[in-house]
C-alpha cells in the first residue's frame, strides 16, 4: 500500500502511520500518474492550437494596443504549455514510480497562476476601438 499524501510506502493495510490519511495501492497511483501524463499533453496540445488561431484571427487588427494584447497572450499560452509540459514529466514519472515530485506540482501550480493572470491583465488592457 502507499500512502499519496506522504509520499511513501507503507505496511498498514488500512491508513498511513505518518499522517492518518486512507492508503492506495501503488497500482492506482501509476494510474493516476498516466492520467496526469494525458493531462499534461492536453494543456501543451490545445492551448498552442488556440494561440496560433487567435494570432491568424489577430494578424490584420491595426489598432492601438493589439501588439501588446497579442504578446502578453502569446506568453501566456507558452506558459500553460510550459505547466502542461511539468504536468507531462510529473505524470511519467508518476505513471512509472508510483510517487509524485511535490516540487514539480508546485511549480506547475504557480506556471497554471501566472499564466492566467497575464492572461487576465491582457484581456483588461484591450481596447479595440
Amino acid at each position: 500500500m502507499f500512502c499519496a499524501r506522504c509520499n511513501k510506502p507503507s505496511g498498514d493495510t488500512d491508513k498511513c502511520s505518518t499522517c492518518g490519511t486512507r492508503l492506495k495501492t501503488l497500482e492506482s497511483a501509476k494510474r493516476r500518474g498516466w492520467i496526469g501524463f494525458g493531462a499534461g499533453v492536453f494543456l501543451v496540445i490545445f492551448p498552442a492550437a488556440i494561440a496560433i488561431w487567435i494570432d491568424r484571427l489577430m494578424a490584420g487588427q491595426t489598432a492601438p494596443g493589439t501588439a501588446g494584447f497579442i504578446g502578453r497572450l502569446n506568453l501566456a499560452f507558452v506558459l500553460i504549455a510550459v505547466s502542461g509540459a511539468l504536468g507531462m514529466i510529473n505524470g511519467w514519472r508518476q505513471g512509472h514510480s508510483g510517487r509524485t515530485n511535490r516540487a514539480i506540482v508546485i511549480a506547475t501550480v504557480v506556471v497554471f497562476a501566472i499564466a492566467f493572470f497575464l492572461a487576465y491583465t491582457a484581456s483588461n488592457a484591450y481596447n479595440p476601438s
